[in-house]
C-alpha cells in the first residue's frame, strides 16, 4: 500500500476574500491538491488526481441538533464537508457541466454570512481593546514584558478593527449589488 503525498501551504485566510479562498482551492483541485482540511494558518492538501472542484466556505457556530441539521442539508445538496476552522466551514463537490453551484442563492443570506462573522469580530475587538485599556495603566519599560503584550495587542486591535471595516464594506457592496438588479 502507497503512503499518501501530503503537501501543508501556509496562508492567511481574510474573512472578506473568501470567495477569492474558495478560487485558491479551486485551482489546488485542478493541480491535483485536494483538501484535506484546513488548520489555521495552513491548509494540509493531499496529492490526487487534478479534478474540476468547487469550493465553498460559510462561517457558521452551530452546535447540536442545528449543526446536524446544517450539515444534512449540505450533505443532501451534494456538497461534502471537508472541515471547519474558526466557525468557518469549508464544503465541496464536483463541478459539473452547468451553473457553479452557490450555498447561497440571495444576497440576503450572504449578507446574513458576513453579520455573523462581523458580530463576532466585534465582540474579539472589544475585548482585546478592553485588554488594551487595562494594561495601559501597568508601568512598564521598553524592555518590560507587559510592554511587548500592549504592543501585540494593540496590533490585534488595528487587525480586527480593520477587518470590521472590510466586512462592513462587502456588505455594503452586496446589497449595492442586488439594488441594481
Amino acid at each position: 500500500m502507497s503512503e499518501k503525498e501530503i503537501k501543508t501551504v501556509f496562508r492567511v485566510h481574510w474573512a472578506w476574500n473568501d470567495d477569492k479562498e474558495e478560487r485558491w482551492l479551486e485551482n489546488m483541485a485542478r493541480q491535483g491538491w485536494h483538501l484535506e482540511r484546513p488548520r489555521g494558518l495552513y491548509y494540509r492538501f493531499e496529492k490526487g488526481e487534478p479534478a474540476e472542484m468547487v469550493y465553498r466556505m460559510d462561517y457558521q457556530g452551530l452546535r447540536g441538533s442545528e449543526r446536524k441539521e446544517y450539515m444534512g442539508l449540505f450533505k443532501d445538496a451534494g456538497w461534502e464537508h471537508v472541515g471547519e476552522f474558526g466557525g468557518w466551514q469549508y464544503f465541496r463537490t464536483r463541478a459539473g457541466d452547468g451553473p457553479v453551484p452557490e450555498i447561497y442563492t440571495d444576497p440576503q443570506s450572504r449578507i446574513a454570512k458576513y453579520r455573523r462573522l462581523l458580530a463576532f469580530l466585534m465582540i474579539i475587538l472589544v475585548v482585546v481593546w478592553t485588554q488594551v485599556i487595562i494594561s495601559w495603566g501597568r508601568p512598564h519599560d521598553s524592555h518590560d514584558f507587559w510592554y511587548s503584550i500592549r504592543v501585540i495587542q494593540i496590533a490585534m486591535t488595528v487587525l480586527m478593527a480593520y477587518a470590521v471595516v472590510r466586512l462592513a464594506a462587502k456588505i455594503r457592496k452586496i446589497r449595492k449589488q442586488d439594488s441594481r438588479k
